[in-house]
């Protein structure tokens, strides 16, 4: 039975009752209904023979409206739009443009740049938004939203005449029809067509591919009633990213490719991340899929869709919500072949985010190895000491040091000690004597230099009690690099060539680049900010060594005050003591106000300091003779542990054990913390803008 109103037939109709044991096929595209038609798929469809929309249609009449395309239907012309939802979308628009938040204020102001020039471009008719209810598509549709009201807004504004003539239409929006679709996928699409009063477009998915569909599209624009428009003029929003397996080559405005009818694709968000994304639609509590808080983090269909295994929580306790995933490189981890049945096995496997081969009935992550295969090994740390005089004055910014810090995180290195002593040479010697005995690798800058109060390699030469000599592979160099016809070098250069007898050359970005002196567990860089920055990024590759490193970190982004978490950190310090928990507090800053930072460590200890090993230094020597890359890659081992006594004295997480470290405290925190306090969780290492 079905109950169809016909508002249009007169105005004081109400409508008529029509029953019928059965549907005939339905061949036209759309008809008013106030009970929908059930396709095969459970998508309720409703339809318009006249091709208008009710504008102030009762809510408690019309679910939604929804245009479904079967074979030969055309293309309906363009609807209006409601005024209530036009004033809506200009708020929006408002509210977007001047958000001040510096995460993602660049990012929307780019991508409703974008928009506008589109909707300049093409025309409010002939722009069309891809919207399958996934999370890309949902955030430009409200970008769309927010742009066309803005477009309409401005041309107002320009006009002379009757501003009241300008017909809005409604944003229009297509969809192809998927017999697999999850159903709270189907409830976001008639929740948001109802709601933003989006003029939908569904092609039946048993007579229309997507590019058939397309083209039905393009060839419909060609022969509207606007004679003068191409269909090359049609532009399609899409939601692509940069990380997208087919955005390979595409900018914010691209044509389709050749095989594909000839339109122009949109891509908004380009540029954005996961992380923008959902900082996006919950930052203005913007409508989502319910399947993103279950632990999904990329939508296809019933049949070859997971949740993600990296946000698995300990203990087979659920999922964290899409939001919370810190490794972006795992967004499309739930998505499985179709044609592959899982097993029993990896199930599991997917569900603790462990290999296969290590799972057995018994398994358990509260064991450690002690070094075995796949730990991370104990790395070796590294102390900065930064040598000037314009430093401790004011007069230069340390820029060297962040540098360092960046590089050396970057390979997995720890940074421990950072120390800025005066161009005085009994300071530094005392300081150089200090930190070889707190740390394994100490790093100097400044002070290597050919005036008088470059005293770095007299202080290096006292502190190891090596005298200085005349280098002879250092003159060599110096020769090859300078003018001189006879090879007589300067007194500037006979300075420089001046090193401790311990000290020896090494090329870590070949035998052309200036080297790098190391003399024992010292290496001796530059002061000068664009050397340094060359060099320490060399250094720290050199001192990780052959093994790659991931960093097994995560931010979380709180509109909390730091008062208010303090107590939260207090208990999971002591509960969780192989992670290490930062909390930095924002001031002035319109959403957020605390960031805590969770690091998993890399061996049992509740600090860095524990990782020390007692073994002296005995690093490799980079000569000329290491010229080939894989010479450096064989002998660079300084930053792992090399003598079985010590692989023995402490015992190291593997990658796996790190990851649930990591994840343990993680969903502890979460646990604690008041609901809606948690505005995204990523993985930016740490940068806290």
């Amino acid at each position: 039975n079905l109950l169809v109103i016909h508002p249009y037939c007169c105005s004081l109709c109400l409508g008529l009752l029509l029953v019928t044991a059965s549907l005939p096929q339905i061949l036209s595209f759309t008809y008013y209904s106030a009970v929908p038609v059930q396709l095969n798929h459970n998508i309720p469809v409703l339809h318009d023979k006249s091709r208008r929309r009710l504008v102030n249609r009762p809510s408690t009449c019309l679910a939604m409206t929804w245009n479904t395309i079967h074979c030969d239907a055309d293309v309906p012309p363009p609807s209006e739009w409601n005024l209530r939802q036009y004033e809506d979308a200009l708020g929006l628009y408002n509210t977007l443009h001047s958000c001040q938040d510096r995460y993602l204020k660049h990012e929307l102001h780019r991508a409703l740049k974008c928009l506008l020039e589109a909707y300049r471009l093409y025309g409010p008719e002939n722009v069309i938004g891809s919207y399958n209810g996934g999370k890309d598509a949902v955030a430009i549709l409200h970008l769309m939203r927010a742009a066309k009201a803005q477009y309409y807004y401005m041309r107002q504004q320009s006009e002379e005449d009757d501003r009241s003539s300008d017909v809005k239409l409604a944003p229009r929006v297509l969809y192809f029809e998927n017999k697999g679709e999850f159903p709270q996928v189907v409830d976001l699409l008639h929740e948001t067509v109802k709601e933003y009063d989006l003029d939908m477009i569904a092609f039946s998915q048993d007579a229309y591919s997507f590019a058939t569909g397309l083209e039905l599209l393009v060839d419909g624009s060609e022969e509207s009633d606007n004679k003068t428009r191409s269909p090359s003029q049609l532009a399609f929003v899409l939601g692509t990213r940069s990380s997208d397996p087919n955005a390979k080559g595409q900018g914010q405005f691209s044509p389709s490719s050749d095989w594909m009818p000839p339109f122009m694709r949109v891509n908004p968000i380009l540029d954005w991340t996961y992380g923008h994304v959902w900082h996006f639609l919950r930052k203005f509590n913007l409508p989502y899929c319910s399947l993103y808080d279950e632990g999904y983090t990329s939508l296809g269909s019933v049949h070859d869709t997971r949740p993600c295994p990296s946000l698995a929580k300990p203990n087979g306790g659920g999922y964290w919500p899409a939001y919370m995933l810190s490794d972006w490189g795992q967004e499309r981890a739930g998505r499985q072949n179709s044609n592959k049945k899982a097993s029993k096995k990896e199930v599991k496997a997917s569900c603790t985010n462990v290999e296969i081969d290590d799972i057995d009935d018994e398994s358990s992550y509260s064991s450690m190895s002690t070094a075995s295969n796949g730990s991370i090994g104990v790395q070796r740390t590294v102390g900065l000491l930064i040598i000037g005089d314009e430093i401790l004055k004011g007069q230069t910014n340390d820029t060297n040091t962040n540098a360092a810090a960046l590089a050396l995180r970057a390979n997995g290195v720890p940074l421990t000690r950072v120390v800025v002593v005066p161009d005085d040479l009994d300071e530094i010697v005392s300081e150089l004597r200090s930190m070889r005995r707190a740390v394994d690798v100490v790093v100097t800058s400044g002070g290597v230099g050919p005036t008088h109060d470059d005293v770095t390699m007299l202080s290096v030469s006292a502190a190891l009690n090596s005298p200085l000599v005349l280098h002879q592979e250092m003159s060599d160099f110096l020769r090859t690099k300078s003018d001189s016809n006879d090879g007589t070098l300067t007194d500037a250069q006979i300075k420089m060539a001046t090193l401790p007898d311990c000290g020896k050359l090494c090329y870590l970005a070949g035998k052309e680049d200036w080297p790098t002196l190391k003399c024992d567990n010292i290496f001796v860089l530059p002061g000068v900010p664009q050397f340094f920055e060359k060099k320490i990024k060399n250094l720290a590759t050199y001192l990780a060594g052959d093994q790659p490193y991931k960093a097994c970190s995560c931010k979380i982004v709180l509109s909390i005050e730091e008062m208010s978490v303090a107590p939260i950190l207090n208990k999971l310090v002591e509960n969780h003591p192989y992670v290490s928990f930062g909390s930095y507090p924002f001031v002035g800053h319109p959403e957020i106000n605390t960031v805590v930072t969770i690091e998993a460590h890399e061996c049992e200890g509740p600090t860095r300091s524990s990782r020390r090993r007692s073994s002296t230094f005995s690093g490799p020597i980079i000569t000329e003779d290491s010229s080939e890359p894989s010479a450096l890659v064989a002998t660079a081992s300084i930053a792992r542990t090399s003598s079985n006594t010590a692989r023995h004295e402490l015992r190291t997480f593997t990658q796996q054990e790190m990851d649930f470290n990591l994840k343990s405290a993680l969903n502890s925190l979460i646990d604690e913390l008041p609901k809606s306090s948690v505005l995204r969780v990523d993985n930016e290492d740490f940068r806290l803008e």
